[in-house]
């Protein structure tokens, strides 16, 4: 109520001065309104976002200053709930430092993809939650935690990239989030909450004897192994009874002199080349447009599922939905000659 009060205020005293109003509410906090933004001042250098004017733009365009000031913080509930947005860009946010909690909650209409900046270090709970036509996001914040239902509700997230600062997923964190069947774990994250993935289907890409890994067995997850070289192999025993005694001098004399033509070729999507096209190979290809270093054994081009001489998310999606037997366009897992 106090909220919608100030805000009702505003709309009042926009009306009488066009450029810029200052407003004084309860508990000595004044917030003031630039061109379509609500703030309050931090200091006299400093400023936090309190609130945007629809009648202004449907866009959340989160900028680098208001009126000649940083804007480095975005305030707790400061777009909670509005459904009059559809996009949330934090492209222009290079001063940007704390997401509130609750920032952007229950911003039903908001589609696309968020990239979170890496110059974020804290946010609060609950930042996007229920915020359910977000499909895709780019966590590159330096906050070190995914915090508590911070993408909970989250209806048609389907694609999450974590950079390697995360090391914390807190309480219900993902939950709800029915479109969310693959996302790869940073071998820095040394917390996951139990609770973090409720009621999710979802595979999770670790590495070996890392927290993730634990993690995934013992609370009973689907998971794949990204680092499949690092799992310790046994050596036999004993030495096999009929192995030759000494190598054969000759070779055959009925030897190929050139490798069969049918194997001049590779199953589109299947970047390790085991012959199989699966969530294994979409984790490759996460790492690979991450910048993570690649496996000998991996090519990257058999992952250009659209052809267009690019590998992008869109292929890593393509490679999902195959892997999840979604009906595609494109002929994932299918031979490809190479002449």
């Amino acid at each position: 109520m106090k909220k919608n009060f100030i805000r009702m205020i505003s709309v009042l005293c926009i009306a009488a001065v066009a450029l810029s109003v200052t407003l004084t509410s309860a508990f000595a906090a004044t917030i003031y309104f630039y061109f379509g933004y609500y703030y309050t001042y931090i200091n006299n250098d400093l400023v936090s976002l309190y609130g945007i004017d629809n009648d202004e733009f449907d866009v959340a365009f989160i900028p680098d200053t208001l009126n000649n000031r940083k804007l480095v913080d975005i305030r707790n509930n400061a777009l909670k709930d509005n459904t009059a947005i559809r996009m949330i860009d934090f492209g222009g946010a290079s001063n940007l430092e704390r997401i509130g909690s609750f920032a952007f909650s229950g911003c039903t209409n908001v589609t696309g993809s968020i990239t979170i900046p890496s110059n974020v270090i804290d946010i609060g709970t609950g930042a996007f939650q229920g915020s359910s036509s977000i499909d895709t996001v780019v966590f590159n914040a330096i906050s070190g935690s995914v915090p508590n239902q911070c993408f909970m509700n989250c209806t048609a997230l389907s694609n999450v990239t974590l950079n390697n600062s995360v090391t914390e997923i807190g309480d219900y964190a993902f939950a709800n989030c029915p479109n969310l069947s693959y996302l790869e774990i940073p071998a820095c994250v040394t917390t996951i909450s139990s609770m973090a993935f409720q009621n999710d289907t979802i595979t999770l890409a670790v590495y070996y004897n890392t927290d993730g890994h634990l993690f995934a067995e013992n609370n009973g997850f689907n998971y794949v192994i990204l680092d499949p070289e690092n799992i310790p192999t046994e050596p036999p025993t004993e030495a096999p009874t009929d192995a030759p005694t000494e190598a054969s001098t000759d070779a055959p004399t009925d030897a190929p002199t050139e490798a069969p033509t049918e194997l001049n070729g590779y199953y589109l999507g299947d970047v390790d080349g085991n012959g199989a096209v699966d969530t294994v190979d979409a984790a490759w290809v996460q790492r690979y447009l991450a910048l993570f270093n690649l496996a000998d054994w991996v090519t990257i081009d058999h992952a250009d599922i659209d052809g267009d001489n690019n590998v992008s998310i869109l292929d890593v999606t393509l490679i999902k939905r195959y892997d999840a037997q979604f009906e595609i366009d494109y002929p994932v897992g299918e031979w490809v000659t190479i002449q």
